[in-house]
């Protein structure tokens, strides 16, 4: 069985409604953004664990309880910005650095050029995504189901 990462940026205020009653919010997850819902999700599939591992720019979001999801974890915009800010800093050379010792203490190999993109091309899509959520002063949440 996979287990997919969704991260969902929505409104900081909202953030703290879900908080309260923390059962509310698998049904508000469902919603559009026009509904009220989420204003964006990224999708980062069964890799999501590996890339919260190798980066520690995302400083660990709060556990949540009381929801569907396996985990589910919050950052607040205040830690959505710092977390977009450390990781803008990182330079693809730094990305590829990590990657090759990742593998190599997975298994001793050295990593392939196409699993060094798709580790790039994830990472662009991640840092997008929390830059985009930084400059609206939104929440971030990771759910793992």
């Amino acid at each position: 069985m996979s287990v997919q990462g969704l991260f969902y940026a929505m409104p900081r205020h909202g953030l703290r409604a879900l908080l309260v009653e923390p059962s509310a919010m698998d049904d508000y997850l469902q919603r559009g953004a026009e509904q009220g819902g989420p204003l964006a999700v990224l999708d980062q599939g069964s890799w999501w664990q590996q890339d919260m591992q190798r980066l520690p720019e995302i400083e660990p979001g709060v556990a949540v309880e009381g929801t569907l999801a396996q985990h589910c974890w919050a950052w607040p915009a205040d830690m959505v910005n710092e977390g977009a800010q450390g990781l803008a800093a990182i330079s693809a050379s730094e990305l590829v650095q990590r990657m090759h010792a990742w593998q190599k203490a997975q298994d001793g190999a050295p990593a392939d050029i196409d699993a060094l993109r798709h580790w790039v091309r994830r990472q662009a899509a991640l840092r997008s995504f929390w830059q985009a959520a930084a400059q609206r002063r939104d929440a971030v949440l990771l759910y793992v189901v």
